[in-house]
């Protein structure tokens, strides 16, 4: 009984913050769904289900599921299986420099993401940029504009999320691959396997909890995208790089439609919680470790 108090004890202080901080925003978020209010002294107004039907006629919401969607497809797998490949070259005995390839690779990781933003902003700038002055050097007269002009924007944010992500599944999987017993490797080699085959049937499938865990919360982390869009193309976002984390923020913060934004938030909630069932319905289904 002694040790079950203390065990309470020791877990009530990050319990308390867990709830002040997450768990009652969600429930106040989720109950101002069903509200119109936009803030001041006017009295919230019951709407109920109006504001998840009004989704369904929106066409922006649409435009901003269907590219977090299409930013979670195209940034995930990329980074994963990059990131894979590089440790399993880093890994490699003939490897030379893998504490500073480990390092190099991985220092986009703790730059602040807004510096990122501002420096791969400046780059792709159409007047200033880096990219556009070095493709008029060469002939090039007229560049795209690549924040503003079609797809180009939302192309950029993808490659930038998955040269800022690389480095940090490129360190999990280097923790992962160390563990793989080498005797496994000589066997192959003396069984007359080839590098492609061990990289098949040894290496991938002994890293499979790990590409789990890094498959389940990048997602997550890609359903929330919005400081990379909202610094890169501030203020001129259009069809194709509004995503649903910034169409919540300009509700709440440039509409005060502060319902509206609540339902965003659920929605975007639901997504996520639909995603990592599934994908941990998957795991389970197949028998590999979550």
């Amino acid at each position: 009984m002694n040790h079950n108090a203390s065990a309470y004890r020791l877990i009530a202080f990050p319990l308390a913050v867990l709830m002040v901080f997450t768990l009652v925003p969600t429930v106040l978020g989720m109950g101002l769904s069903v509200f119109e209010w936009g803030g001041g002294a006017d009295a919230p107004r019951y709407v109920g289900l109006a504001h998840f039907r009004a989704m369904a006629g929106d066409e922006t919401m649409r435009h901003a599921l269907v590219n977090t969607l299409g930013y979670v497809a195209l940034s995930v797998p990329p980074t994963i299986l990059l990131a894979f490949l590089l440790a399993v070259a880093v890994d490699a005995d003939w490897f030379v420099g893998k504490a500073v390839v480990r390092a190099t690779i991985f220092m986009p990781t703790i730059v602040s993401i807004v510096a990122i933003g501002f420096v791969w902003r400046w780059v792709l700038d159409d007047q200033a940029g880096l990219l556009n002055w070095g493709l008029r050097a060469v002939g090039v007269a007229d560049p795209p504009n690549w924040l503003i002009d079609g797809r180009w924007p939302m192309a950029w944010i993808i490659l930038v999320a998955v040269w800022r992500g690389v480095g940090f599944c490129l360190v999990l999987y280097l923790a992962a691959l160390s563990s793989i017993n080498r005797n496994l490797y000589e066997a192959a080699a003396i069984d007359g396997a080839s590098r492609s085959q061990i990289l098949r049937f040894i290496t991938w499938p002994s890293v499979r909890p790990m590409t789990v865990f890094l498959v389940i919360t990048s997602v997550i982390a890609a359903l929330q995208v919005f400081d990379l869009v909202y610094i890169m193309t501030p203020g001129r976002e259009n069809q194709y790089t509004t995503v649903l984390n910034l169409y919540l923020y300009r509700q709440f913060a440039e509409f005060a439609n502060f319902g509206y934004a609540a339902a965003i938030g659920i929605v975007i909630f639901a997504i996520t919680l639909v995603f990592t069932a599934v994908q941990l319905g998957w795991v389970r289904w197949r028998g590999g470790a979550a």
